[in-house]
C-alpha cells in the first residue's frame, strides 16, 4: 500500500480566502503566469518525448519498412483521432504490443519525426496527421466512401476527433464507481495538456485504477510513471503495485488527488478555489511533481503575496501565512521573499495579533534578519 504526505501537515491556507488587486499586481502578474506557463508546458513536452523515447508501458507497435516504433494508444487517440482510427482502428483493444502494424507510403524518419510531433508538439498538429493520412491512405487509392465502410461508426472527421471533454462512446470506459472530473475550469498550459486531460476526464484506454477515500480514479501508467518520479519508481520497479491493476494512496484528499490528476495530464495552471493550497504544495514534493509546485508556489505569491507589492492591510496577515507554509515545506526560495519582505515592512507587523501568532523559531528568524539588516546599514 502506497503512502504519502504521512508526518506533519501542511498549514491549513485555502484559495479565495486572500488577493488584493493593485496597479502592481496587475503589471506583475500576467508576466509571471507567461513564465509559468512557459515552464510548465515544456516540461510537460519533455517528459512525454521521454516517455516515447524510452519506451515506457507501450501498447502498440507500428512497422515502417524494417523499422518498429513503440507508442501508447491512448496519447495517439488524444492527439491524432483520426489517424488512430484509421490505423489501429476501433477494434484495438483485440490486437497486442506484439502484433506491429504496418504504415505504408512513409519513410521511416518521417514517422519518427510524426511520433516526436505527437508526444511533444505545444500546438494544434492537425495539419501533420492530415498529411500523414494523406500519404498513408489516399495514395493507396482507397476513397472515403470505402473509409467510411472500413469504420461505420466513424462517418466523418469530427465523429473521429476527440473533441474537449468527448471520447467515443465504444472505446472509453464508463462507470458511476469512479471520479475523474469535479467540473474544474482549469487552463492546461499548451494544446498537448488539453489534449491528454480529455484521457483523464472522461477516460480513455485507462490501465489503472487509483483508491483514495474510497473512491475510484482511472488513469495510465505511462502518463503517471513519465510525469511523477514517485509513480514512476511505483509501478516500474520492484513495488508490488508495480504488477497490480490498482493503487491505494493515503495520506492525501481525493479533493487533492484530483488536482494532482489534472496537472499530470493537462499541467493544469491553476488551483481551484477553497482547496488547501499548502497541501497541494506538500504533495506535489512528496510526488515528485516540480511543475505543480511552481503553480503552487506562484498562487501563493500572487493570492496571498500581491508578488510583493507596497503592503495593504489584508496583505500582512496572509503573507505571514505563507511564509509558514514556505518553511513547513521547504521552499526556501519563497521563505527567503518572505522574510526579505517582512523585514522590509516591519514596523508594520510588529503590531500585527497574527505576528505574535507564528511559530517562535519563525519569529526568531525575523528579529535576526532585521537586525542584520540594521547592522549592515551601520
Amino acid at each position: 500500500m502506497a503512502r504519502c504526505g504521512e508526518g506533519s501537515a501542511a498549514p491549513m491556507v485555502l484559495l479565495g480566502s486572500a488577493g488584493v488587486c493593485s496597479k502592481g499586481l496587475q503589471r506583475k502578474g500576467p508576466c509571471e503566469r507567461r513564465r509559468l506557463k512557459a515552464t510548465v508546458s515544456e516540461q510537460l513536452s519533455q517528459d512525454l518525448l521521454r516517455l516515447l523515447r524510452e519506451e515506457f508501458h507501450t501498447d502498440v507497435t507500428f512497422s515502417v519498412g524494417c523499422t518498429l516504433f513503440k507508442a501508447h494508444k491512448a496519447v495517439l487517440l488524444a492527439r491524432v483521432p483520426d489517424f488512430y482510427f484509421h490505423t489501429i482502428g476501433q477494434t484495438s483493444n483485440s490486437l497486442t504490443n506484439q502484433e506491429p502494424i504496418a504504415v505504408e507510403n512513409v519513410e521511416a524518419l518521417e514517422f519518427r519525426t510524426f511520433l516526436q510531433i505527437i508526444y511533444s508538439s505545444n500546438r494544434n498538429i492537425k495539419n501533420y496527421e492530415e498529411e500523414i493520412l494523406r500519404k498513408k491512405i489516399m495514395e493507396i487509392g482507397i476513397s472515403q466512401k470505402q473509409l467510411d465502410i472500413s469504420f461505420p461508426k466513424c462517418e466523418n472527421s469530427s465523429d473521429c476527433s476527440l473533441q474537449k471533454h468527448e471520447i467515443p462512446e465504444d472505446i472509453s470506459d464508463r462507470d458511476d464507481d469512479f471520479i475523474s472530473n469535479d467540473n474544474y475550469d482549469l487552463e492546461p498550459a499548451s494544446e498537448l495538456g488539453e489534449d491528454l486531460l480529455k484521457l483523464y476526464v472522461k477516460p480513455c484506454c485507462p490501465d489503472i485504477d487509483i483508491f483514495v477515500d474510497g473512491k475510484r480514479f482511472k488513469a495510465h501508467r505511462a502518463i503517471l510513471s513519465a510525469r511523477s518520479s514517485y509513480f514512476a519508481a511505483m509501478l516500474s520497479g520492484c513495488w508490488a503495485e508495480s504488477s497490480q491493476e490498482y493503487v491505494t494512496l493515503q495520506g492525501i484528499s481525493h479533493v487533492e488527488l484530483n488536482v494532482m490528476m489534472h496537472f499530470i495530464y493537462g499541467g493544469t495552471l491553476d488551483i481551484p478555489d477553497k482547496t488547501n493550497v499548502g497541501q497541494i504544495l506538500n504533495m506535489a514534493d512528496m510526488y515528485g511533481l516540480e511543475g505543480l509546485k511552481e503553480v503552487a508556489i506562484y498562487i501563493l505569491r500572487r493570492d496571498y503575496c500581491n508578488f510583493f507589492q507596497k503592503p495593504v492591510p489584508r496583505t500582512l496577515t496572509s503573507i505571514l501565512e505563507c511564509l509558514i507554509i514556505a518553511h513547513s515545506v521547504g521552499v526556501e526560495s519563497l521563505f527567503a521573499d518572505c522574510m526579505k519582505w517582512i523585514v522590509k515592512h516591519f514596523t508594520r507587523f510588529w503590531s500585527e495579533r497574527s505576528f505574535a501568532n507564528i511559530p517562535p523559531e519563525i519569529q526568531k528568524s525575523c528579529l535576526n534578519m532585521l537586525i542584520q539588516s540594521l547592522v549592515s546599514i551601520t
